[in-house]
């Protein structure tokens, strides 16, 4: 009798364990579909170099140049201009990338002469998602989600440099 039992409950067992509950009724696509012709726009019109230049919430100013790979890599280099007339320069590498109305990058490290020192992929600082205000062949406005910062940029030709 209790090889019967055994014989019936290790099915049962194995048939409760597969059983699986919905966590929503609303039905999803089983594949991505294919990108619309605009957001393949979109992404060309996001590749090459833009330059932005703002005043910061401390006073002085911030630019920048910005070029965007066709790969999805990105070169950003930065010129804060301090109140004092101080000018601090950095630059930094990345990934970027866009979905529909979100641009968003990935911080991958500091460039150091010829060497990127690396950022650490495990902190979300490190990474960042904006609304797409504006975005033609010459403007492209967006605004950072979290902060609220909103950055303007004009498309500059590929040999444009700071002042």
């Amino acid at each position: 009798m209790t090889k019967f039992f055994t014989f019936l409950a290790v099915p049962l067992i194995f048939l409760v364990g597969c059983e699986t509950t919905q966590t929503s009724s609303k039905s999803v696509a089983i594949a991505k579909p294919n990108l619309s012709i605009s957001q393949e726009d979109q992404w060309h019109l996001m590749v090459g170099k833009w330059y932005g230049n703002q005043p910061s919430k401390e006073g002085g100013a911030k630019q920048w140049i910005v070029e965007r790979y066709p790969n999805g890599n990105y070169r950003i280099d930065f010129r804060t201009i301090k109140n004092d007339g101080n000018i601090e320069s950095s630059s930094e590498v990345g990934q970027w990338g866009v979905s529909g109305p979100v641009y968003f990058s990935s911080f991958r490290g500091w460039l150091e002469g010829d060497n990127v020192k690396p950022s650490d992929p495990s902190d979300p600082y490190n990474y960042d998602a904006y609304q797409i205000i504006k975005l033609n062949n010459e403007i492209f406005e967006y605004e950072h989600f979290l902060t609220g910062n909103r950055f303007t940029l004009k498309r500059v030709s590929s040999d444009f440099k700071f002042d």
